[in-house]
């Protein structure tokens, strides 16, 4: 699952640091643009996950346009997928044999269905729509 939110990013004693207006407490920093926007996705997805294994829910992200960045400041979107973060654990499903047999003749791939599944019945979004 990809999420997205806003973020502003300063440029401060030779350096850039980064800040998440939706997500209070979640910074990061870098030597250059690239770095930075590098080190914020590592930042977003960290905090994303923790916020998720603890029960909690996320925020809506802003639209950048709402994001308002002081001069020599820049805000853009950082993403990252939590599809592969966090611990692993196997879980069995029950389906009606015709339906197995269609899916995997199909080529479906169960594990990311049901993960899928679940994000949406729980609710868990962080894409921007604008």
């Amino acid at each position: 699952m990809n999420i997205v939110y806003p973020a502003i990013c300063h440029f401060e004693d030779g350096g850039y640091w980064c800040e998440f207006p939706d997500l209070d407490g979640c910074f990061s920093q870098g030597d250059t643009e690239l770095e930075i926007v590098e080190n914020a996705k590592e930042a977003l997805e960290g905090y994303v996950i923790s916020v998720l294994e603890k029960g909690g829910n996320l925020p809506e992200a802003s639209t950048i346009t709402s994001i308002h960045a002081k001069e020599g400041d820049f805000s853009t979107y950082i993403s990252c997928d939590i599809s592969n973060s966090g611990k692993f654990v196997r879980k069995n499903v029950t389906l009606p044999e015709w339906l197995s047999a269609r899916a995997e003749k199909a080529a479906i791939n169960f594990s990311q269905t049901l993960q899928e599944s679940l994000y949406k019945k729980l609710g868990i979004t962080a894409i921007v729509t604008a």
